[in-house]
């Protein structure tokens, strides 16, 4: 099986001429092969994910297969936009990336009625967006799953999904189309470090 990583990499590079993008999954073919020789080995250990990334790419594949690849526009009153999505993208998919013993839990989505819950990021409030399409479905594709790091004390379980329907609806109202040059995600999990 090819690591996550490699996939996402390959995923980037289709846009790209034929030869490049042969030339990648000739790399990925050597990579696979059992590798001999000091020289090699140290290489081969700092391409070669861990056991925590396979199982990212089954609960991607779960995902891809079990939940709606769309969600609606909703728009808080402090005008936060963002695309409403399954809640199981979380309560599911949570349990199954095996982080709870790392200290992550479900991101903190669920405390009110109002509470957002499961949601992709669309406009952040200082952008001060309205959108008339409010309601609306918009889809979307799951690309990967990784652990970011916003800051020293904190840590997130994010699936990243493309979607040139939302990048679209940012463009219309004269932004960038990715929110603050990020990728889009649905956060699944959430890890606070508490120092001493």
């Amino acid at each position: 099986m090819i690591p996550v990583r490699i996939l996402t990499y390959i995923e980037k590079l289709k846009d790209m001429k034929a030869h490049y993008f042969l030339l990648t999954l000739s790399l990925c073919a050597i990579i696979s092969i059992p590798l001999a020789g000091s020289l090699f080995q140290h290489t081969h250990e700092q391409l070669v994910t861990s056991a925590s990334d396979s199982l990212f790419f089954d609960v991607l594949r779960f995902a891809q297969e079990n939940l709606p690849l769309e969600g609606e526009l909703l728009v808080n009153s402090d005008g936060f936009g963002y695309i409403k999505v399954d809640d199981n993208y979380i309560h599911t998919l949570f349990p199954m990336l095996g982080v709870a013993e790392e200290g992550f839990k479900e991101p903190p989505y669920f405390r009110s009625s109002e509470s957002t819950g499961a949601h992709i990021s669309v406009f952040y409030v200082d952008e001060n967006i309205w959108p008339e399409e409010v309601g609306q479905i918009f889809k979307f594709n799951l690309k990967s799953i990784e652990i970011v790091n916003p800051s020293k004390t904190t840590s997130y379980a994010v699936l990243v999904i493309e979607s040139s329907e939302i990048e679209g609806l940012r463009e219309k109202y004269g932004l960038s189309p990715k929110l603050h040059g990020h990728e889009f995600h649905i956060s699944l999990a959430k890890k606070v470090i508490r120092r001493s």
